[in-house]
């Protein structure tokens, strides 16, 4: 009978608590959808959008369970540790990867690069095929695919080569002692006009860098569109030798000289 008593006091009670668990999961789902589809209108990447959602869904959960354990007359003060040191232990295991969540929070707001640049950080570079929210995945130029802990990513120095929307290709060219470096500098010029990519907006620089032991070095620098980088330069060389062989301009090769002493 005492039992059959305890079970008409508690059975409100859990009901309550039911009622208030289904209603904090639907409302949870709600503000989900809200949520996901307001992040959608924003920059973010979508790596990002979902780590935010998940995030807010977890937390959730736990919100809406505690509540209605409460509810239930379920003391959740037990619980509550549990869950603290639970995530204390977890945080503990998984410091490496923590940081490398927060490496890339950091890269997916502060955008250094996105996905198709073309990056270098240390002694790795690469085009960057997927910024996930615990690594970066690279193909190199050769097909090699490397993957990147974002705590790296967002510590280290990155250079990004493909950010901007033109680059400066800088060539070093030598020529010989004998030609005239103006003649030289007007035959490089006339090179630079005949590769179409090269942008006429700044006009080639062509200046001497270097007096070596054997050659007159000249340090030409053109602009051009990022995309056009390798296309300009590997032209630019070939351009360079075709106007030196019309202008008689010589480009220097190591020789030696033997003199023949008759005694």
């Amino acid at each position: 009978m005492d039992k059959i008593i305890d079970y008409i006091k508690t059975g409100p009670a859990i009901l309550i608590a039911v009622i208030v668990f289904v209603i904090g999961f639907i409302a949870l789902m709600v503000i989900s959808k809200i949520i996901k589809k307001t992040l959608k209108r924003t920059k973010l990447d979508v790596s990002l959008q979902s780590f935010f959602v998940k995030t807010i869904n977890i937390i959730g959960f736990i919100l809406i369970l505690i509540c209605s354990l409460s509810t239930a007359g379920i003391s959740t003060t037990g619980l509550i540790a549990g869950f603290s040191a639970a995530g204390a232990a977890v945080a503990l295991a998984l410091k490496d990867s923590l940081s490398n969540i927060a490496g890339g929070i950091v890269l997916l707001i502060s955008h250094p690069f996105v996905t198709g640049d073309f990056i270098e950080m240390g002694d790795k570079s690469g085009t960057v095929k997927e910024i996930d929210i615990l690594q970066t995945t690279l193909i190199t130029p050769d097909n090699k695919t490397v993957v990147i802990p974002n705590g790296l990513l967002s510590s280290d120095e990155v250079i990004n080569y493909t950010k901007e929307e033109t680059r400066r290709v800088d060539l070093n060219i030598p020529i010989s002692y004998e030609n005239d470096v103006e003649n030289a500098r007007q035959s490089i010029i006339k090179a630079a006009s005949r590769e179409s990519k090269v942008l006429t907006k700044e006009p080639p620089f062509v200046k001497v860098v270097e007096y070596s032991d054997s050659c007159v070095n000249l340090t030409v620098r053109v602009w051009c569109k990022t995309e056009d980088y390798w296309d300009v330069y590997f032209s630019m060389i070939e351009k360079i030798r075709d106007a030196f062989n019309e202008d008689g301009i010589i480009i220097p090769y190591q020789r030696i000289d033997v003199c023949m002493v008759e005694k």
